[in-house]
């Protein structure tokens, strides 16, 4: 269970949150007031220097609700081109308004559908494809029982270079929560989210940092070989 410290020591640091333009503050507290799923401020500031640290040209996201992390990194990384994907018809509709209404939505590729097919029509694009056709950046923010899967189906079409970042790996604290209706209600996820993580610790050529900011996040990247 998270500490009872936790909730203002979260408040003291998105106090400090500062956007990177007036439409994304406007944008993230819409989605806010409305309780869209989105990128917690905190999360938004690590992925920045991760972003700013790598510069990808090529970024793929696994779940995109209503555009605000799309977007963000577009504005983020204006050479940068995006493809993500997402299958909620509550969620594509404003999503795709809301890159309709704006220039950088010209370079979000928005993939409406089944992630796991859709992955598989990328690898299939992307067989003979060299490196520079490839993504250098990949965000999972879906399924929380799929992350193996989309893991698995995203490095086929990663650069040997890319970073690859898993969101809410701590599922509001529920996965060291053994007791409750929450933990009960979320178990599936749980019990796989656990063997996504135990999965990337196991792999030699992989190296992963866990990080317990935001809503937790698994950082990873392939060694060099």
């Amino acid at each position: 269970m998270l500490d009872v410290r936790d909730i203002p020591l979260k408040e003291f640091v998105d106090s400090r949150h500062k956007a990177l333009d007036d439409d994304l503050a406007a944008l993230r507290h819409s989605n806010e007031e409305e309780g869209v799923p989105l990128i917690l401020a905190e999360t938004e500031e690590i992925l920045g220097i991760l972003l700013s640290l790598t510069s990808p040209k090529r970024i793929l996201e696994i779940g995109t609700a209503h555009g605000y992390s799309s977007l963000y990194f577009a504005r983020k990384l204006p050479e940068a081109h995006i493809t993500t994907i997402d299958r909620n018809p509550a969620m594509i509709e404003i999503a795709e308004c809301e890159f309709a209404s704006r220039k950088e939505g010209e370079r979000i590729d928005f993939r409406i559908g089944d992630a796991m097919q859709i992955l598989n029509g990328l690898i299939e694009e992307l067989e003979d494809a060299d490196e520079s056709q490839k993504y250098d950046f990949v965000f999972i923010d879906a399924a929380k029982s799929h992350y193996k899967e989309f893991f698995e189906a995203a490095e086929k079409i990663c650069t040997r270079g890319a970073l690859i970042v898993c969101d809410n790996i701590l599922l509001k604290g529920w996965i060291v929560e053994a007791e409750g209706k929450a933990a009960h209600r979320h178990r599936t996820s749980i019990k796989y989210m656990k063997k996504f993580l135990d999965y990337i610790r196991s792999r030699d050529d992989l190296e992963t940092a866990i990080l317990t900011g935001g809503d937790g996040l698994a950082i990873i990247r392939f060694k060099e070989q």
